[in-house]
């Protein structure tokens, strides 16, 4: 092997190490500039988001593994709530809208999850789209299984770090409005809190990640790259 392709070959590496695809997370970059742009933003970068495994309206067992070849917009929300749930739930229904719009209908999955699964009860969690404007062909509503606790769906949305605590004198809870976005391959990505986010920055934010999972797939390795110089 020459010298010049021993220089060809490291020039490769380290431009492909350098490069955004093989930065330490593929939202590296994506995150500071969010940042920048969103005062309620918040970079997450865990390497999975908390499992579960649900079940929706009719019964059927949904995991967040179902959707890995997505990205998730997940939110936790009750029926009887009087005040932030509603309002959340029509935000997020305006998001999905902007985003069904395009071309990222198919990679976009959005999930509510209920943190009163005993008095939301399946008629309640079907209504649920109609009240609020959600479309049920890339979102979804669950609830917990006949075999986990009353209070699964609480401790879930703890290991998201968002608590649902029950007032002593009804059955409200205190809570706040928290968007998460789980990325494709199931990376806990991010989070926008509240309900003062600009709309448009989440649904910039979920397109940049999209767009990174589809150039992963299109580029070659860095190995592929590096062992491509001596064929």
């Amino acid at each position: 092997m020459t010298a010049l392709t021993r220089r060809a070959a490291l020039a490769i590496l380290a431009a492909t190490i350098s490069s955004p695809a093989f930065a330490n997370h593929p939202g590296e970059n994506l995150d500071a500039r969010m940042f920048e742009m969103e005062p309620y933003f918040q970079a997450i970068d865990a390497a999975q988001a908390p499992g579960f495994e649900l079940q929706d309206s009719e019964g059927n067992p949904v995991r967040l593994s179902d959707f890995s070849d997505k990205v998730v917009i997940l939110h936790f929300i009750y029926a009887n709530c009087p005040d932030i749930c509603p309002l959340h739930a029509e935000k997020i229904a305006a998001v999905q809208a902007s985003i069904n719009d395009g071309p990222m209908k198919e990679l976009v999955q959005f999930i509510s999850i209920t943190t009163d699964p005993v008095n939301d009860t399946p008629d309640v969690l079907r209504d649920y789209s109609d009240r609020h404007g959600l479309d049920p062909s890339n979102w979804v509503i669950l609830t917990k299984r006949p075999d986990q606790t009353e209070n699964a769906t609480r401790v879930l949305a703890r290991d998201y770090g968002l608590e649902f605590t029950m007032t002593a004198d009804s059955d409200m809870m205190m809570h706040g409005a928290v968007t998460h976005v789980v990325d494709i391959g199931g990376r806990f990505a991010a989070k926008f809190h509240g309900m003062d986010f600009k709309n448009v920055n989440l649904i910039l934010y979920v397109s940049e990640l999209t767009n990174n999972a589809q150039h992963r797939r299109r580029e070659p390795s860095w190995w592929d790259r590096l062992t491509g110089v001596f064929q």
